[in-house]
């Protein structure tokens, strides 16, 4: 099966984590709009969706591929740099783990995917 996993856009994400960017104002309904359309061309294509909630206080959660790297015969479990971002990881790992044996990065090591 070929599939995609997603993730709810938090209602905090204009508190992301931002390294060389500038802040500027999220418009969360534009940004819903966008996700939701972003799922309809997976389906489009093909793909089941497994989209899991969005976590309002893992204001970065949407970006699922930070966390996780997906090949056909497993999944990287990473572990970001920003300690803000490691509430991300057991729901992922925990959907991943029913389609991929998991190999996570362990303390003390980090990988931002993406």
């Amino acid at each position: 099966m070929q599939f995609a996993l997603t993730r709810e856009i938090s209602p905090a994400i204009a508190r992301c984590e931002l390294t060389h960017l500038e802040r500027v104002a999220v418009d969360l309904h534009r940004a819903r709009d966008q996700h939701a359309a972003y799922i309809e061309r997976l389906h489009a294509h093909g793909r089941t969706v497994i989209a899991l909630p969005a976590d309002p206080e893992s204001p970065d959660c949407v970006f699922v591929e930070d966390v996780a790297v997906v090949t056909d015969e497993l999944a990287v479990i990473t572990r970001p740099g920003a300690p803000s971002r490691r509430d991300e990881i057991v729901p992922v790992a925990r959907a991943l783990g029913y389609f991929r044996p998991l190999i996570p990065i362990v303390p003390p090591g980090t990988l931002d995917g993406g």
